[in-house]
């Protein structure tokens, strides 16, 4: 008798077309999503906080922490990765928004890096590198959460262009909060 309750919870769990599963999956799926918001915000708190140590030396902490952030989501959905993955996966969705994105990231660290051996530009270096950095790892996050919430939700996977849509709105907006 247990053996079948068990084999219903999970149909129920993995059936978003069943009443009763939709209605827990929507429940576990805001729990996912809240969380994922939680390690989008970590993340960003992360790469801001690496604008403060010189430009040419931060690219590297700062995408340790992207694939790291993107690690950290895929756990909210229980999707398990590893950092190799996750950075793969930061690669993919910003080459997925275009060549301009990955040009003006790298245009602002080098931008940023001779800001700052100036001295006197340092603290308008780390405010664009800070500013730049954000918005690339809110990006990242709202489209990592996209992909592996549908993922979880057994949906099919996002398109090249549908990655890339997700990521220029996603920094877009946040470049103008």
């Amino acid at each position: 008798m247990a053996h079948k309750a068990i084999k219903k919870q999970i149909n129920i769990r993995s059936c978003a077309r069943h009443e009763r599963g939709y209605l827990i999956m929507a429940s576990s799926v805001n729990i996912c999503n809240d969380k994922a918001d939680k390690a989008i915000g970590t993340m960003m708190a992360t790469v801001v906080g690496t604008a403060l140590v010189p430009a040419h030396v931060n690219w590297a902490l700062t995408a340790s922490a992207m694939g790291a952030g993107v690690v950290a989501i895929g756990l909210c959905y229980d999707i398990k990765l590893t950092k190799d993955e996750g950075w793969k996966l930061v690669k993919q969705f910003i080459l997925s928004a275009g060549l301009w994105f990955l040009s003006m990231n790298v245009g602002s660290k080098i931008l940023s890096a001779l800001m700052e051996s100036t001295g006197f530009g340092y603290g308008v270096g780390v405010a664009l590198d800070a500013a730049t950095s954000a918005a690339f790892a809110w990006a990242i996050g709202a489209t990592s959460k996209e992909y592996f919430q549908r993922e979880y939700l057994g949906k099919s996977k996002l398109s090249k262009d549908e990655l890339g849509k997700i990521f220029r709105e996603a920094f877009k907006d946040q470049k103008n909060k």
